[in-house]
């Protein structure tokens, strides 16, 4: 049936490698990441329990992210999604960063615990936290179930090297601010014909294509169903998102996107690989204590992709450090789950022995 929901099959497998230590590992890759680009690259060593995770270089975005700050970033919440999954299967993980010629590249030790406890309630969470491009509610956040989410992410007086988390409520100045400077990045950005390119390559414009690549953007994942996303598979192509149309289309959505939610989240930190990394394992544990709230979120950084709103942004908002994301936030009508687009574990998995 047209438009049914897109239901993929991936091999979720490796040769050698203990079933849930495979389940787990499937699971960490239902993470959030740029343009479902999945840019990882991973080395398992199975008989020591150790892994190696590093960008994929070249899975990266050239024009949005040149420097690649939200590659890394998006390994972070890779590496989060990772501890949550392994703590499901009844594992322990520890994570810790070492730079080499290539880059900055985390190691991660997993080991099972004597006495172990399925924990089913983190893999539903897992499966039900994504990204929401639907209008939300405009009805302000619940602020004490906002500030005790927060609790846990607030930074001390002398910590301004540390990840933190601000919130911006609807009204308040940083509010209209970041809604009214994401709306105008993203009209320069559908003006520069190489970002265009760029996301249309990343676009996928039919099931058939989702479910042969495994990453992309697939209809669904704008939130398109039953006959919407029939009618934009039969008359959308990698060459008409391209063109003006398309762009059209995209800021008309973001606009409805801005105007309709509840609030902001702002992560900031510092630039260092590392750092983009725990702030990246930061942001998707921001993103599942949001999910137990049935609060939606969608990343927005066009204002982080490009000038003048990326050097402007950190002074602008009174910020000690960077700012790393945005996230709009608010109240759906239907939460909705993760379609769980992934490659196959064997795609970007080495195991090594």
């Amino acid at each position: 049936m047209r438009g049914r929901e897109l239901k993929v099959s991936p091999d979720r497998t490796l040769s050698g490698v203990d079933k849930d230590v495979c389940d787990a590992l499937w699971y960490a890759s239902v993470s959030a990441n740029s343009h479902n680009t999945q840019a990882l690259k991973v080395k398992l060593y199975p008989d020591a329990g150790i892994m190696e995770v590093r960008v994929d270089d070249s899975r990266t975005l050239k024009v949005v992210d040149p420097a690649k700050r939200e590659a890394y970033f998006s390994v972070g919440c890779y590496l989060e999604t990772l501890r949550e999954s392994f703590e499901a299967y009844g594992f322990d993980t520890d994570i810790s960063f070492f730079k080499d010629k290539d880059g900055c590249k985390a190691d991660v030790i997993y080991r099972k615990k004597t006495e172990t406890a399925f924990d089913a309630g983190k893999l539903s969470l897992i499966n039900k936290r994504h990204t929401d491009k639907s209008a939300f509610s405009t009805d302000a956040l619940d602020k004490t179930a906002v500030d005790k989410i927060l609790k846990s992410y607030k930074q001390t007086e002398d910590a301004a090297d540390t990840i933190s988390v601000t919130w911006f409520q609807t009204g308040s100045d940083g509010y209209r601010y970041l809604q009214d400077g994401t709306l105008d990045a993203i009209k320069a950005q559908s003006e520069n014909q190489d970002y265009r390119d760029e996301l249309a390559d990343w676009m996928r414009f039919s099931d058939r294509e989702a479910a042969e690549k495994l990453d992309g953007i697939s209809g669904d994942m704008i939130g398109l169903k039953g006959m919407i996303k029939s009618i934009y598979y039969w008359t959308t192509s990698h060459e008409s998102a391209k063109e003006d149309k398309f762009a059209e289309q995209g800021i008309s959505t973001a606009k409805k996107q801005l105007d309709g939610c509840g609030a902001f989240f702002v992560i900031t930190g510092e630039n260092t690989q590392e750092e983009l990394m725990q702030a990246g394992m930061t942001t998707q544990s921001l993103w599942f204590d949001c999910t137990e709230n049935g609060i939606s979120i969608q990343p927005m950084s066009a204002m982080l992709e490009i000038s003048p709103y990326a050097d402007n942004i950190q002074k602008d908002l009174s910020m000690k450090q960077q700012v790393q994301m945005i996230l709009r936030a608010g109240y759906a009508k239907n939460y909705g789950k993760n379609i769980g687009l992934r490659r196959n574990l064997t795609d970007y998995i080495e195991v090594v022995r």
